[in-house]
Formats: structure tokens, C-alpha cells, sequence
């Protein structure tokens, strides 16, 4: 995934070059960045293909539908860029896509069943499917940048220091890479779903 690297955080502190050591030490930063924003998100947000087992909607999910489950079965991860294959677990029935086949299906992630249900039961469905982004977002690749600064400028999580008697206290989060509020609720919008 194309997300901040070395040479951004580079500029940004306003470096000539890096070491063989700072790159590799900006490139786990980046990392550490990406998943404190993943943990958040509670969803990796690079694009990959996986499958996944999912259990049916249950009639109490959605009492306004008659009928053993509903038509909608929404996917955790989104956006979703493909889904290859979707299967009953029932009898292993392998469904088409189409409107005018078996389901369609929507970048949100929402599965239709076209003319029929999703059984409501445990386990019901398998899918295949490839999700999540091909180039982190501007706004979560600056939150990226700055949470690996904090790292860079601060490696010893030192939270004060006074010179009387000589004092330090250290932060408990890692390296100082903590979300402010206002990146949490950006982040709210890429949150998977349950």
C-alpha cells in the first residue's frame, strides 16, 4: 500500500539524507504509526483479498423483514474493489453475481440477495472478496507522519524533565504515538464494521 515512507518523514523533518540506520529506523516508525491508526480502525487498510465465514443476519437483526433472514449481509472490511466468490455453506452452493443472478454487491461492503434471503444461521456464508485501499488516504497518511515524528523526536517517551533534584517522568504510550481526539473521529469513518 502506497502510505507515508522514509523519504516523507525525511522532508519533514527537514534532512538532507538519511542513514542506512535512520531509514530503516523511519521505516518501523511508519510502521508502528500505521498500527496504532490500524488499531483504531479495527481493520487493516491495505487492499487484500480474503475469505472470510459469516454468520447469517438473524431475523431479530432486522424484525421489519418477513422471512427467515434478509436480503443484506454486510462484509467487516470496506471498501470493498472486488468479490470473487460467494458460497452457501449449506450445500456449498457457489452463488452468481448479477442483478439478475444470485447478489450484487457495493463498495460499502452491503451483499444483496437478489429475489431470496441469507440464511440466519450461524456460519452461513463463505466469501471471497478483496477490500481496503491501494493508497492510504491524505488525511490517515498525515496522521501516519505525525505519529512517527512523535516517535522520531521523542525515542525516549520522555513526558518532563526538571533540573532541581533531577526528575524525569515517561509517557505509558509507545514512543509518544498517541491519536489526538480529532484524528479518532476522522478515523471513526474507516472503522470496520461488526
Amino acid at each position: 500500500m502506497a502510505g507515508a515512507t522514509a523519504e516523507d518523514l525525511r522532508r519533514l523533518l527537514r534532512r538532507d539524507e538519511f542513514t542506512a540506520d535512520e531509514t530503516a529506523t523511519a521505516d518501523l516508525l511508519l510502521d508502528l504509526a500505521l498500527g496504532v491508526i490500524e488499531e483504531e480502525t479495527g481493520q487493516p487498510l491495505a487492499s487484500s483479498t480474503d475469505t472470510i465465514t459469516l454468520d447469517g443476519p438473524s431475523a431479530d437483526d432486522h424484525p421489519h423483514q418477513v422471512g427467515t433472514g434478509t436480503s443484506k449481509l454486510v462484509l467487516p472490511r470496506w471498501p470493498v474493489t472486488a468479490v470473487a466468490s460467494v458460497t452457501l455453506t449449506d450445500d456449498d452452493e457457489l452463488l452468481a453475481e448479477g442483478k439478475d443472478a444470485d447478489y450484487t454487491w457495493s463498495a460499502s461492503g452491503v451483499l444483496t440477495r437478489c429475489g431470496g434471503w441469507w440464511p440466519s444461521h450461524d456460519q452461513a456464508v463463505d466469501v471471497t472478496y478483496t477490500a481496503g485501499f491501494l493508497a492510504l488516504p491524505t488525511g490517515v497518511k498525515r496522521m501516519q507522519l505525525r505519529l512517527a515524528m512523535a516517535g522520531w523526536s521523542n525515542p525516549e517517551n520522555l513526558a518532563s524533565e526538571s533540573l532541581g533534584d533531577h526528575s524525569r517522568s515517561y509517557a505509558a504510550e509507545m514512543l509518544g504515538m498517541e491519536l489526538t481526539p480529532a484524528e479518532r473521529r476522522t478515523l471513526a469513518a474507516y472503522k470496520a464494521r461488526t
